[in-house]
């Protein structure tokens, strides 16, 4: 008589157990998921919704500024002054922040505004950046290379980001020591800071023609109207008075010298 088969036996040598896979094989394979994803992605997108065109960016800078801007392109004029995500302004080089009682001159006339792009490491940048109170109009964007945004890195947001990106450089001279700063702002809330300043400026040229801002950084907000991401931190330069731009005095913020003209966030 025939023994019985086994087959308990048989079943694990047909089907034997599978190893779990590698914290490596893991790693790869989230990887290539990743990979396939932003190429799906990439791939939906409409190849070229900025407008392209041929007309060259007119160049209105004189022999010396050209000169200029070929050994030493505008760039940031004293320490870099940052607006951290949670709220504070932050000296870049040594991550300390900023009270809100502390006086700044904004040099108004200094501002640089244009576009940067960022090459990787190792590569120094793109500029098409001037001063604005000195002529200089910013070019159009469509102007510009890199307008297939289907060949664009994806940005933080889950989407894809502009390698030419906006900037506005603000110089601030504080009041106590008469350090230069430079307050860089490349988001929206930060440029629109910056704008409303300007704004006071350029009424305040109608009256005291001979004067700077003097301002506080101050930290404004609003609720996002997303409720996952909560209350959004914003910059604010709010005037406390004036000081003449001819001057190294100590300036003017006394209660009262200018207060009338608050600037909103």
């Amino acid at each position: 008589m025939q023994n019985k088969p086994q087959h308990g036996k048989l079943a694990t040598e047909l089907h034997p157990k599978r190893r779990p896979p590698s914290p490596e094989q893991i790693r790869t394979q989230q990887k290539t998921d990743a990979e396939k994803e932003l190429a799906e992605r990439k791939a939906a997108l409409p190849p070229v919704p900025i407008k392209s065109t041929s007309v060259a960016v007119p160049d209105s800078r004189n022999d010396v500024q050209k000169y200029l801007d070929e050994i030493a392109p505008a760039s940031i004029v004293g320490r870099l002054i940052k607006f951290s995500k949670d709220g504070k302004f932050i000296t870049n080089d040594d991550g300390e922040s900023i009270g809100d009682d502390v006086d700044f001159v904004a040099l108004c006339d200094q501002t640089l505004i244009g576009y940067i792009k960022f090459n990787g490491e190792g590569m120094p940048p793109e500029r098409h950046m001037g001063l604005l109170y000195d002529g200089f109009v910013m070019p159009a964007r469509e102007t510009l290379d890199d307008t297939d945004v289907a060949k664009w890195e994806i940005g933080l947001d889950g989407e894809p980001a502009d390698p030419w990106q906006h900037h506005v450089y603000l110089v601030l001279q504080r009041g106590d020591t008469s350090e230069l700063f430079t307050f860089a702002a490349s988001s929206k809330t930060g440029r629109r800071a910056i704008g409303n300043l300007l704004r006071h400026y350029d009424r305040l040229q109608k009256t005291h023609a001979d004067m700077f801002p003097v301002i506080r950084l101050k930290v404004g907000g609003f609720p996002h109207r997303d409720e996952r991401v909560g209350w959004v931190h914003v910059p604010v330069f709010a005037v406390v008075g004036r000081a003449p731009k001819d001057s190294a005095a100590k300036p003017d913020s006394s209660i009262g010298t200018d207060m009338n003209d608050q600037l909103d966030f």
